[in-house]
Order: C-alpha cells, then structure tokens, then sequence
C-alpha cells in the first residue's frame, strides 16, 4: 500500500492514472486519509461488494432505524449461508 498527498499526485499522475498497489491519497495538512485509488484487476474483484455497500447507504433512509438493523442481520445470516 501507498500512501501519497495531493503534491505527490502532481510530480507524478502514474500514482492515479496508472496505480500498481492500493493507493491512499491523503490530506497533506491534517494526514487524513481523503481517497482511495485501486488498480482497476483489484477493483474488478471487489466492484460488485462496492457497489452493494453504496446501495445500501444511498438508501438506509428508506427503512426504519429497527428496519434497517433487522435487514443488516438477516443479510450477513445469508452471506454466511451462501458461504
């Protein structure tokens, strides 16, 4: 993993347009960690769980509080199942 600041991007783009390991692109001030840059045969693996996770989180409003706690437990039951 590597870790790089805005300032490294500039002296040098491969970091993003060509990334060889998981790339963490933080804050140069407060050492935050703001992005994440994968190459794109790593996301290619994971790029169905991302884009489970953000459906989730675009639309955790639609259930209740309880609702949404149930759903969460009911769904690592069948993951655990699947597995």
């Amino acid at each position: 993993m590597l870790v790089i600041n805005s300032t490294d991007i500039v002296k040098k783009p491969s970091y993003v347009t060509r990334p060889t390991d998981i790339t963490f692109v933080e804050d140069a001030k407060k050492h935050i960690t703001k992005s994440v840059v994968l190459p794109y045969e790593l996301y290619e693996k994971v790029k169905e769980k991302i884009e489970d996770e953000l459906y989730l989180m675009n639309n955790k409003g639609a259930l209740s509080k309880k609702a949404n706690d149930e759903f969460l437990e009911i769904e690592q039951i069948s993951e655990d199942i699947i597995k």
